[in-house]
């Protein structure tokens, strides 16, 4: 028996009719019933009795608190990291800050990373640039240290960190590392008061590590204080200096690159700007140890450039010995106040495992929507 088509099309028209209603009354109950499901993430490094990357920590290694209150852990995850490199490149008064060992430091941290880890480059002098967007290519990041890492007279360290802070949103909150490779000594005059730019790299969930040029720099500083001083070495690349004609016209530019002899600095000027940039560095060392400690970073401050060379490899170890493990906080997060700073302490359950954590979160309020 032969349906007719008419009924067939009216038959299709009414299930097309009731299903739409399904769909409508669906949405609309979603809506009546909004379910806001929450948890915070921390970055946690985990070591065995060794000081080696632990890779078996589990949910019941783990006791948090936050604000002294014990909290539910959900998850405990081991995932690449995105890393950025604000290399500090600025700084015409601290002759030991410079280009070739900020680049090698910058290069051996590249070069120790796991493959599947994503790095980006800034530089920071008398502007702040973006050298390498995210990328997996570590030898193009070697190429590009190699070739755009350029010095400048002034640091606007503050504007870097905010440029930092940016260039993490365009990855997933996960596991965030900003390495710092300065001296932490700022030029005035840039777009970013001190105080907010730390406040903001708190708030952005990334672990902070800092390799320092401070204890580097005060010998450098302390004989530049000096009236009477050693002449060091040339800061013009050898490479420059080796091209010159074959001439006895440039010998004498020769001897000057060469260390050696005596110098007299009679600059009462120059005198009090290093005495100023002592103290600066002073300052900006505490600052950024705080930092570390509270994002749950590490600072390095080694007393010679091959020392600085080799933590570059170390922060690298670091950045990939941290697992994000998650709980869902007693109280909701979206409850409190925007800038609400809640306290957090990671205790190991396991005889054998140390852990490092971030010591806080704080609250973006209708933000974090």
């Amino acid at each position: 028996m032969r349906i007719p088509i008419i009924i067939i099309a009216l038959a299709l028209m009414t299930s097309m009719s009731i299903t739409r209603e399904v769909l409508i009354d669906r949405v609309r109950a979603q809506e009546r019933l909004r379910i806001v499901v929450e948890e915070v993430q921390l970055p946690v490094a985990a070591y065995d009795n060794y000081g080696h990357f632990d890779p078996s920590l589990m949910i019941d290694d783990l006791l948090i608190l936050e604000n002294g209150v014990p909290q539910e852990v959900r998850s405990v995850r081991h995932i690449p990291a995105n890393v950025v490199l604000l290399l500090d490149t600025g700084g015409e008064i601290n002759a030991a800050k410079n280009i070739r060992t900020t680049r090698e430091i910058a290069k051996n941290l590249v070069s120790t990373l796991n493959g599947q880890d994503k790095v980006s480059v800034l530089q920071v002098s008398d502007k702040v640039e973006l050298l390498q967007d995210w990328t997996h290519d570590f030898k193009q990041v070697a190429e590009v240290l190699d070739t755009k890492l350029l010095s400048g007279r002034r640091s606007y360290f503050s504007d870097g960190l905010i440029a930092a802070v940016k260039q993490f949103r365009e990855q997933p909150t996960g596991s965030r590392h900003l390495v710092l490779i300065t001296d932490g000594v700022e030029t005035p005059g840039g777009k970013t008061d001190r105080v907010e730019a730390l406040k903001r790299v708190a708030a952005s969930n990334a672990v902070v590590h800092v390799i320092s040029y401070t204890n580097t720099s005060r010998a450098t500083m302390k004989n530049n204080r000096r009236i009477f001083r050693n002449r060091d070495k040339s800061t013009v690349p050898d490479d420059a200096v080796n091209s010159l004609p074959d001439d006895p016209g440039f010998d004498q530019l020769r001897r000057l690159h060469k260390p050696g002899g005596k110098t007299a600095d009679v600059d009462p000027e120059r005198q009090r700007r290093v005495r100023e940039y002592e103290q600066a560095m002073d300052g900006s060392e505490w600052r950024l140890k705080s930092l570390s400690n509270e994002t749950g970073g590490h600072i390095w401050l080694p007393e010679s450039f091959d020392e600085m060379i080799a933590n570059g490899a170390a922060a690298a170890r670091l950045i990939d010995s941290e697992y994000v493990v998650t709980y869902k906080p007693k109280r909701t997060v979206i409850s409190a106040p925007e800038g609400e700073v809640s306290h957090v302490e990671v205790v190991s359950r396991r005889v054998g495992l140390s852990v490092i954590s971030r010591r806080h979160y704080i609250a973006l309020g209708k933000k974090q929507l």
